[in-house]
């Protein structure tokens, strides 16, 4: 199909959407709004006491009261629309079988249940159901104290976004998940040193 097909304001408004496909699959999906921002608790950032794990439901997995003494958590933030965080779940989910004695996975989205429920009983890309796929534990933000505790204070702008905090309770690293491998096995790994 030649340019002439569409009108000059056609193409731009192609190349504005083309553009912003392009930087979310990039930058991650959810971008924080300035609303989100100004309501943000204290700052967050890696050295810090992790907030308190508040959420709506449970999912996939036993429900947590709270962070467990002694092990390794990684808190992910994700969306069931959002394409960068569908490709990482078979990743996130081979870490957790990886190390299941040493670490807890959390995926948490602030969706609604029947959102949620749909999603883990669809077909992922590989065939089979999400829930087949997810090994973690996934959990719900109804009231997005989790996505203000966490992802606004320490000034993430899109999912996903993964938090590992320490044995000890602190934030160890604060990053996409594609990039967690070496960060999660040095946090592990140190907890015998």
């Amino acid at each position: 199909m030649s340019n002439a097909a569409f009108p000059p304001t056609h193409r731009t408004h192609v190349r504005s959407l083309l553009f912003l496909v392009l930087l979310s699959s990039v930058l991650g999906c959810d971008l924080l709004t300035s609303l989100d921002v100004v309501s943000s608790p204290a700052s967050l950032k890696v050295g810090d006491a992790a907030p308190p794990l508040e959420v709506t439901d449970w999912y996939q997995g036993a429900p947590l009261q709270g962070l467990t003494k002694g092990k390794v958590h990684v808190v992910e933030f994700w969306a069931t629309w959002c394409g960068p965080c569908l490709v990482n779940i078979p990743h996130m989910s081979q870490l957790q079988v990886k190390y299941a004695q040493d670490a807890i996975f959390i995926g948490v989205t602030n969706e609604g249940p029947t959102t949620v429920e749909t999603f883990l009983a669809s077909e992922s890309t590989g065939g089979a159901p999400w829930n087949q796929v997810v090994s973690y534990r996934l959990a719900t933000d109804g009231k997005r104290l989790m996505y203000q505790n966490y992802m606004a204070a320490a000034n993430q702008m899109g999912i996903p976004t993964a938090f590992i905090i320490d044995q000890s309770g602190k934030i160890a690293w604060i990053g996409h998940p594609a990039d967690i491998d070496q960060p999660l096995a040095s946090t592990i790994n140190s907890m015998s040193e």
